[in-house]
């Protein structure tokens, strides 16, 4: 009877031995657990985030008209004819006379479509058809681009629909603003860094945003005015200038 006590105390022995040896590798990995995620709350906590935008003021290069020529007609036919007549008019001032290439002028749409007078004798009634042929001229010679649309309003083009001026340059401006937004990134890192008695030591991330501006517009009323102001002068039209705007995200190690 003893030995047998002897031999049941031996095996609460070694399973108590083997319980504490597991537990105590078990310790090992929760402490390793908790340590990785110190390390990486302390890296999160020793890094600085800030956004920034550059921007550059630049000439425009290129001015896009949006004109139209429209013509009336008995029939769909005439009106037809009469547009075509009209627009070769344009045509020939914008490739002759101001020595455009035929891939700066494009035509944006072209209808033909019936006119209707409403009378509460006779409801609705045909009177004739009206031909639309629009256009989008890009012109680079800016300083004459009121003779352009005089040229182009005495050769038949009766509708002015407004100018945009842009630049056919934009990457290589939005380069310009995107060298001025981390400028200011680090900027406002160091300023922040140094308040809480830290400096900055290299940038972990960058992300990258750019604000493509609308280029300047001139609206069919604004260019009416411009003419009618002119009085026999060239229609006045002022180019301005164009911002291109670029913005940054950037997260730096403390």
């Amino acid at each position: 009877m003893m030995a047998r006590g002897w031999r049941v105390t031996a095996v609460v022995l070694a399973a108590a031995l083997i319980g504490w040896f597991g537990f105590g590798r078990g310790g090992e990995g929760i402490a390793k657990a908790e340590s990785v995620a110190v390390t990486a709350n302390a890296a999160a906590l020793n890094t600085i985030t800030v956004g920034a935008t550059g921007s550059v003021k630049v000439d425009p290069d290129v001015a896009y008209v949006n004109a139209a020529v429209e013509t009336h007609g008995a029939t769909a036919g005439e009106a037809q004819k009469a547009n075509a007549d009209a627009f070769a008019a344009v045509e020939k001032v914008l490739y002759d006379k101001f020595g455009l290439s035929k891939k700066d002028v494009q035509t944006t749409g072209f209808y033909v479509q019936p006119e209707y007078n409403y009378t509460e004798k006779e409801g609705r009634k045909l009177t004739g058809y009206t031909a639309t042929h629009s256009v989008k001229v890009s012109y680079r010679k800016l300083e004459d681009i009121g003779k352009l649309l005089d040229a182009m309003s005495a050769a038949g083009a009766n509708r002015m629909d407004g100018v945009q001026f842009g630049t056919e340059k934009a990457d290589q401006y939005e380069l310009d603003a995107l060298k001025k937004a981390m400028a200011n990134a680090d900027a406002k890192a160091n300023v922040l860094a140094a308040s809480a008695k830290r400096t900055v030591k290299g940038v972990i991330n960058i992300v990258q945003g750019v604000s493509t501006p609308p280029p300047v517009l001139y609206a069919a009323k604004e260019l009416a005015s411009a003419s009618a102001d002119s009085a026999g002068a060239p229609t006045s039209v002022q180019t301005g200038q164009i911002e291109i705007s670029a913005s940054v995200t950037v997260q730096y190690q403390m």
